[in-house]
């Protein structure tokens, strides 16, 4: 499985999941609206703040810290535990639900809050950042 989007996801920040206006927004999609309320649960039972994007491809990313983004299709959540492997690779999680997703993803934070950023990008743990670059840099 992919830590990161495939090509051609280009985000579209939806930030904090409302629209600008009720009169131009159209119904979000599921891995949208599964991404909002996995938003609302992190900050309503775990006191955390999270940003939703969507992606082109119908996916959609929560990005919960530096280098702690949660990937969802709207059946599922997947992201890089900041935990590492025996080898000192991160290691994926997924979970299916959205209470056990959210309860992960708090440990996760905690985690994180406690590390500097610079061992984030040394552990090689996704940047909201990259995902967006990959999308709009050309590799010539």
């Amino acid at each position: 499985m992919n830590t990161t989007p495939e090509r051609g996801d280009t985000p579209a920040c939806r930030c904090g999941g409302e629209p600008a206006s009720p009169m131009t927004a159209a119904t979000p999609s599921t891995a949208v609206q599964y991404a909002q309320d996995l938003a609302a649960v992190l900050a309503e039972v775990h006191h955390i703040r999270a940003d939703v994007h969507e992606l082109a491809s119908g996916n959609a990313i929560v990005s919960v810290h530096h280098g702690l983004l949660a990937y969802t299709d709207g059946e599922r959540f997947w992201w890089t535990s900041p935990e590492l492997n025996r080898a000192g690779s991160p290691l994926l999680s997924s979970e299916p639900t959205l209470l056990a997703a959210a309860g992960q993803l708090a440990e996760h934070y905690a985690i994180l809050r406690t590390k500097d950023a610079a061992d984030v990008v040394r552990n090689g743990l996704p940047l909201l950042a990259d995902v967006i670059l990959a999308e709009h840099v050309d590799p010539r």
